[in-house]
């Protein structure tokens, strides 16, 4: 697995992350427009501590994506411009829990489980939850190591040739993601995870200041959020 960048900050528990994704999903839902832009800005803020260039990346994609959602509104009518429209409506809509998706999968996967087990939760919960969040810039890179690959050999990929394509991409994909079991179910025997025991740490796993906030910042507008249903 790729080693995390900026797992030696550990301002964000991965146990506040989760929290905060779910209930995020329940302001996005029930919420208004200044609830979204709320948790909007709470997800960029978590994610400019670890990386500013991604933080502002994001942001430049969301006016993207605002400035698409703008044009095809004057354009709907037909089932291929209604599809894209709902497609650019949804990511809008849940930015704030992709990137908080996005700060999870800076953290090492050890760190993750360390979390969890650390508040008494048991490693079969907070192990398929690493895996997870890890995995998403795993395949990103599996993904670039293919589309080099294809280079090398003289393939070409192209939107008018989805069948192909996806061959292409999807066959070594399936391959890798077999490697990258195999050397999973290694790390975690060697790890000794499946042992019943209490293990030990050497990550911080306290609440942070930041913990708190966000907490405090997400319960009260989950709170205003169902009093305004």
């Amino acid at each position: 697995m790729v080693k995390s960048k900026k797992e030696k900050k550990e301002v964000i528990s991965p146990i506040t992350i989760i929290g905060l994704i779910i209930v995020f999903s329940i302001i996005l839902t029930i919420g208004d427009e200044a609830f979204y832009i709320i948790c909007l800005l709470l997800s960029l803020l978590s994610l400019s501590i670890y990386s500013l260039k991604l933080s502002f990346k994001f942001t430049l994609f969301l006016i993207v994506i605002f400035i698409l959602i703008r044009i095809l509104e004057n354009y709907l009518g037909g089932v291929f411009i209604g599809s894209i429209y709902l497609m650019l409506r949804i990511i809008f809509l849940y930015a704030p829990i992709f990137i908080m998706a996005r700060v999870m999968s800076l953290y090492s996967a050890s760190f993750i489980v360390a979390s969890f087990t650390n508040r008494g939760m048991p490693t079969s919960f907070g192990l398929p939850i690493a895996l997870f969040f890890r995995f998403i810039p795993e395949i990103k890179i599996r993904l670039q190591e293919i589309k080099d690959g294809q280079k090398i050999r003289g393939f070409k990929t192209s939107i008018f040739h989805p069948i192909k394509t996806f061959e292409l991409y999807f066959v070594p994909l399936l391959y890798k993601c077999l490697e990258i079991s195999d050397v999973l179910t290694c790390s975690i025997i060697l790890k000794g995870i499946e042992i019943d025991c209490k293990k030990t740490s050497i990550y911080n796993l306290q609440f942070s200041k930041f913990d708190y906030f966000m907490w405090i910042s997400t319960v009260i507008m989950l709170g205003a959020s169902l009093w305004k249903m």
